[in-house]
């Protein structure tokens, strides 16, 4: 009989120490959403996406940018209100929480907000420090969050 109960508790710790590796596979991934917000008339907007600085050519071509949900919210004017329409389905929770006062637009174009399972983590602004702060942190945030 206690060689019953060995076995069977053996079988136990095995399973046990198993089961932490199991739910961590299959665990969701996390989901890592870059938000840019941008407006046609806004000269710093355009110049992040020209082929002139480069800036948006070189963050779409990074090993970072294929590991991220990237969405644009561009209006026509850096005075407008941001309406349903300038966002896509799958993050229309954004304009949501806008409409419910728990999300602001960014005050300063182009801006970068980083979503992590839908939880804001980060924001940047402007198109002075993209090169030196803004684009090596959300290479930092996709690395510590969705792994190298």
């Amino acid at each position: 009989m206690s060689k019953r109960i060995s076995v069977v508790l053996s079988l136990l710790v095995v399973w046990l120490l198993g089961l932490p590796w199991a739910v961590a596979a299959d665990a969701p991934k996390p989901e890592l959403v870059v938000v840019y917000w941008g407006s046609k008339d806004c000269r710093w907007c355009t110049y992040w996406e020209s082929p002139l600085s480069g800036m948006e050519k070189r963050f779409k071509e990074s090993q970072e940018f294929k590991k991220i949900t990237y969405r644009v919210v561009k209006n026509e004017r850096l005075a407008d209100p941001y309406t349903l329409q300038d966002f896509s389905p799958d993050i229309a929770w954004v304009y949501e929480r806008m409409q419910r006062g728990e999300e602001k637009r960014p005050p300063v174009r182009p801006g970068w907000v980083v979503y992590l399972d839908r939880k804001r983590i980060a924001t940047f602004y402007g198109t002075k420090n993209w090169e030196e702060v803004h684009f090596p942190e959300i290479k930092w945030l996709v690395s510590e969050h969705l792994g190298k």
